[in-house]
């Protein structure tokens, strides 16, 4: 017998990956990664806009490499020698997002992610779609979609500038 569709929505969860940027904890759909990776030799892409951080390989595929701290308006990483790469799969293309920390998966109702608030910055409401209170801090959930968009469109504005 199945459930019906109250129940179903009620009972549905979410698996994210989490990643850290400094201290503020985000999540992405775990059915967009593809791997996780410890510090990679990242080769700059001259020319490229400032989100690309370069490509590295995996595997014999050239995989581009964004810095998710420029896309969120945090200045560019540091330390890339050191940072951890979350290689996501986007329509079979693959792109590493640069972070400083992966974390662990988690699987949470569907229920607990709640709207963003009123005072986060407009850059950051683009690139996600709710908030998860966890017992000591807020999880940001942001949509690869939204992101990989954000970064294309930062690209042609530095192009244009």
């Amino acid at each position: 017998m199945s459930q019906a569709p109250s129940n179903m929505a009620r009972d549905a969860t979410l698996e994210l990956v989490t990643m850290r940027l400094g201290n503020q904890l985000f999540g992405i759909p775990v059915r967009h990664v593809h791997d996780v990776l410890g510090p990679q030799k990242i080769t700059r892409v001259p020319l490229a806009p400032s989100a690309v951080a370069g490509s590295l390989n995996l595997r014999g595929r050239i995989v581009t490499v964004l810095d998710l701290r420029v896309t969120l308006g945090l200045g560019r990483a540091q330390h890339t020698d050191t940072a951890t790469n979350v290689v996501i799969d986007m329509e079979g293309e693959l792109y590493a997002l640069l972070v400083d920390q992966v974390g662990e998966v988690l699987t949470i109702p569907a229920t607990a992610v709640e709207p963003l608030p009123q005072t986060l910055t407009a850059n950051w409401r683009a690139l996600s779609h709710g908030i998860v209170r966890l017992d000591d801090q807020l999880l940001l959930l942001l949509v690869p979609e939204r992101m990989l968009g954000a970064m294309v469109a930062r690209a042609h504005d530095e192009v244009a500038a």
